[in-house]
């Protein structure tokens, strides 16, 4: 069995079959493989890229299913060239689970002969393509050590005897090969029938994509989304468990043999777990990036003590995170206010609001450019409080010498068109709100600007990780941070004091405490102050009252 199944080549789920050619190219040797299709595509479905003859060739591809015997015509050539013409990419292919008309096949010659790489795959030639290929993908990413000690303790834990477990590792540890790589040495063993469970649609196709890399050929894998169960028999499913939990009531407790929970903090939601509760698989397994709940309840009662844990901080250690050049700016702050606030019960809100001083964008925008020329090759996420303060600090960035666009918008094919020309380097800032917390990698961002005030430490960690991915021509992050809270600021020196002390007992420093660094120094005595008496600040509410610090 192949995943390219006989159900796929049927034609009737043109959705499955996008991701199906998607898993194909990653398989066999094309890189960068995204699947882009939906409403505004401009006739591309996947984008990817391949090196040939030491040339890096970027391809568009467009999928067409088509069902009893009908044929792609040359309407679909015509669209992918448009599409070829859009994104700028040297080849242009259509690929289909039938076959082409006799004019399809004309005007692709023709084309060629003028000069454009335009390329016909019909069903035959995918099936052909795939049996030529390994059973590993050639995409297929060896475990770092403590990758592999974790897959190996989740099986050990298995054969054991027990029949749940859980790992924490930070962003950009890869959470999700880990789960793939337990899944794969368990399919060799029988467990056979394994479904991933989230809680949103864009995050399940992020996890199939994840997982195909360290999936045999012969491991079929399926999304089941707009209301549509998921698949019975051997295979991977991944889906929302919004949509399980309309089929769980009348589903066999034992239907699957692994259950996997991708952002495990999650699953204590009434639904998730009422969801999760209904199963009985040989096998759950619990993963997350970021374990704290705001409600304080653990998500240990589910999936038990984590097996595994791996900070930001321990990443950073191993080397397989970037240094972070964390740079708090404390200048707005109302020294007078704060001996004045002194011995005060005030709510978080009121102290935020009395205490800092509100800033410029101009003034920000100008000091977050003069920090992008200190950097090579700048590239910048901005996180912004709202779609409306996105946009328009995009145009302060543009004003001042920094090319910037806004990734908060609800255009699926202009949001891919912008993130091509960021990573292309064509422009050298992103604005965004949330849209990045979660499953996007862009390992060149080499600096992350918070203007945003959030007091969750889970969407904290997740925007400061859009940042922490190891690249080529990259080792340090920079930082500047600009939120005017309190909570925030301890949460900063909680990092630096996290850093400095599992760190004690190493010979390489990879991060000092003066990486974590405030503008103004009385700001860290007075946050020194908080940490003294107050051991998670940045988990305490707006409408919580504290009482300050003296700072006489």
């Amino acid at each position: 069995m192949m995943f390219l199944t006989e159900d796929l080549l049927k034609g009737t789920d043109w959705r499955a079959l996008e991701r199906a050619v998607a898993r194909l190219a990653m398989h066999c040797g094309w890189e960068n493989v995204s699947v882009i299709g939906g409403s505004g595509d401009m006739g591309a479905d996947i984008l990817a890229t391949r090196q040939d003859n030491q040339r890096n060739l970027t391809w568009v591809i467009q999928v067409k299913a088509v069902t009893g015997g009908n044929y792609v015509g040359v309407g679909s050539v015509n669209e992918a060239l448009r599409a070829q013409s859009v994104y700028g990419t040297n080849v242009a292919v259509v690929a289909t689970n039938g076959d082409f008309t006799g004019s399809a096949r004309t005007r692709c010659n023709q084309l060629r002969a003028s000069g454009f790489d335009v390329r016909l795959w019909n069903g035959a030639f995918l099936r052909e393509l795939l049996l030529r290929w390994p059973i590993e993908s050639f995409s297929r990413r060896t475990p770092r050590e403590y990758q592999e000690a974790i897959s190996n303790r989740c099986v050990a834990e298995f054969l054991a005897g027990a029949r749940r477990v859980q790992y924490v590792l930070a962003t950009g540890l890869g959470k999700t090969l880990v789960a793939a790589e337990v899944v794969s040495r368990l399919w060799d063993r029988g467990l056979r029938r394994v479904l991933v469970l989230c809680h949103t649609q864009e995050l399940a196709l992020q996890l199939e994509q994840g997982f195909w890399p360290q999936l045999s050929k012969d491991v079929p894998t399926h999304v089941f989304m707009a209301g549509a169960p998921p698949l019975l028999g051997d295979g991977v499913n991944f889906g929302l468990y919004q949509t399980l939990l309309n089929y769980a009531a009348n589903m066999d407790p034992s239907t699957f043999d692994i259950v996997v929970v991708d952002e495990a903090h999650h699953a204590l939601a009434h639904g998730f777990r009422t969801c999760i509760e209904s199963l009985q698989p040989s096998l759950l397994m619990g993963m997350t990036a970021t374990p704290w709940r705001g409600d304080g309840l653990s998500i240990d009662e589910v999936f038990g003590e984590p097996i595994a844990r791996l900070s930001l901080v321990d990443g950073m250690n191993m080397g397989y995170l970037a240094r972070v050049d964390y740079r708090l700016y404390c200048d707005n702050i109302d020294w007078a206010t704060v001996h004045q606030l002194s011995r005060q019960r005030l709510s978080v809100h009121d102290l935020n609001k009395r205490l800092f001083l509100p800033q410029r964008d101009e003034a920000v925008a100008q000091e977050v450019a003069r920090q992008a020329k200190e950097l090579p090759n700048p590239r910048t996420i901005v996180f912004c409080p709202s779609v409306d303060h996105a946009e328009r600090f995009c145009k302060f960035l543009s004003s001042v010498g920094m090319p910037a666009v806004n990734l908060s918008i609800t255009d699926r094919y202009e949001r891919h068109r912008r993130l091509l020309l960021f990573g292309s380097g064509s422009i050298s800032a992103v604005t965004a709100v949330d849209v990045l917390n979660e499953g996007i990698d862009l390992p060149n961002v080499n600096m992350i600007v918070f203007l945003r005030s959030t007091h969750s430490r889970r969407i904290f960690v997740q925007q400061l990780g859009r940042g922490l991915r190891i690249a080529a021509d990259k080792s340090v992050v920079r930082v500047l941070d600009f939120v005017a809270d309190i909570r925030r600021m301890a949460d900063v020196a909680d990092l630096g004091h996290e850093v400095t002390a599992k760190q004690s007992n190493k010979e390489v420093v990879y991060l000092s405490e003066a990486s974590v660094s405030f503008s103004n120094t009385e700001a860290r005595t007075f946050v020194e102050a908080w940490l003294a008496d107050i051991s998670d600040l940045g988990s305490i509410g707006d409408d919580d009252q504290l009482v300050f610090p003296d700072m006489e």
